[in-house]
């Protein structure tokens, strides 16, 4: 799942809700997450994982394990220092709650995520991270423990959350510096770290960029954008469509395979591009359309050189812009998935189907397929 979707949360006990984005959550694996420790007695031991031993002060970096008849072996590092070797009689059993690992708690509280399996050490405890809450001017991690109980840890100060005041200044004088035109539109509430976003914008483009922006800030846990998009007076489905396909023709040969749905203004676009001259601003340029309330874009680079048939595809092209029965015509040619591709715009419906033909006659196949449009005029 993407980063920063805003996601409702709701306790199916107390019923109480709150908002959390995706990459807050466990399921999410983001980079920056941090490590997870294994806890002795409770995780497989491998070379290379941080290893936890009740009662100790700090985990540390397991450099080497083996095992005999009776006894564990361990050769632990702290802190980079010399290597520590411990001894331990051989365990039974592994209770292995998680196998990738817990946060440890409360060291670990501002690097843990929602649903985070969680060990603290203080209590010596298992559970799992189940919220954010405000609790009067502090933000807090809640864990349900596995006696089932709920335990409210104060975050650190430098995961805390600048008060909504604060942080509605930051992002208000941000917004004005960097979108001028259209931050006298836009109204910005905070609440407890996130961004949320009213008001009118020109297109979808500004609309994504604006929320963007907030995303990359600082101190801000995320945005919740409710901004709407001004109407364009007479923008249909099949306009925004023809304009779509329009500027995907105006990049000659290294755009091709394309593929453009539009239901309700909502952009649906794939494409495969040249790896070394793909138009890297082509999906800001589909945003910018007027109409266009949604896009989802998806393109594939291939190299030129691994293209087959290129030869063949250019002296197609060169001939169909020579042929005077095609005069007026954009007749794009590629070798896709073992059949010659058709793509571009022509006047008539003969126009595409004399296309059709003679790209059989100069292939020599008939494994041809024709996406050409017929425009008119």
């Amino acid at each position: 799942m993407k980063s920063h979707v805003p996601l409702l949360c709701v306790c199916e006990k107390c019923e109480s809700a709150f908002v959390a984005f995706s990459n807050e959550f466990a399921f999410s694996q983001p980079e920056d997450a941090g490590e997870y420790t294994r806890v002795y007695g409770n995780s497989r031991i491998a070379a290379g994982s941080w290893l936890y031993f009740r009662g100790s002060v700090k985990p540390g970096m397991v450099r080497s394990y083996f095992q005999t008849s009776d006894k564990e072996i361990i050769v632990m590092s702290y802190d980079g220092g010399s290597d520590k070797k411990i001894e331990l009689d051989r365990l039974a059993h592994i209770d292995e709650k998680s196998p990738e690992g817990y946060r440890l708690l409360p060291a670990q509280s501002a690097q843990t995520l929602l649903g985070d399996c969680v060990y603290h050490a203080i209590r010596d405890q298992f559970g799992v991270a189940v919220g954010l809450v405000k609790d009067g001017d502090k933000d807090k991690l809640a864990v349900l423990l596995e006696d089932a109980s709920v335990l409210f840890i104060t975050l650190p100060q430098t995961a805390q959350n600048l008060p909504n005041e604060r942080l509605c200044e930051v992002v208000q004088n941000k917004l004005q510096q960097l979108f001028a035109e259209d931050a006298g539109r836009i109204s910005v509430t905070v609440g407890q770290g996130i961004v949320y976003l009213n008001g009118l914008v020109k297109n979808f483009s500004i609309k994504r960029s604006l929320r963007a922006c907030v995303n990359s800030m600082p101190r801000i846990r995320g945005c919740v954008d409710f901004t709407k998009i001004i109407p364009e007076p007479g923008m249909t489905d099949s306009l925004i469509e023809n304009r779509v396909y329009t500027l995907l023709e105006s990049f000659e040969r290294n755009v091709f395979d394309y593929k453009v749905s539009v239901v309700g203004g909502k952009v649906s676009v794939s494409v495969c591009c040249f790896e070394d001259s793909f138009p890297r601003d082509l999906e800001n340029r589909i945003a910018e359309i007027p109409g266009v309330v949604d896009l989802a874009y998806s393109m594939v680079t291939i190299p030129e050189r691994e293209m087959q048939n290129r030869n063949e595809c250019l002296e197609m092209e060169e001939s169909y812009s020579l042929n005077s029965r095609f005069q007026g015509a954009k007749i794009k040619v590629s070798y896709v998935e073992n059949k010659y591709l058709l793509e571009g715009r022509v006047h008539s419906a003969w126009q595409k189907q004399m296309a059709f033909v003679n790209a059989v006659r100069m292939s020599l196949s008939t494994s041809v397929e024709n996406r050409l449009r017929v425009v008119e005029g």
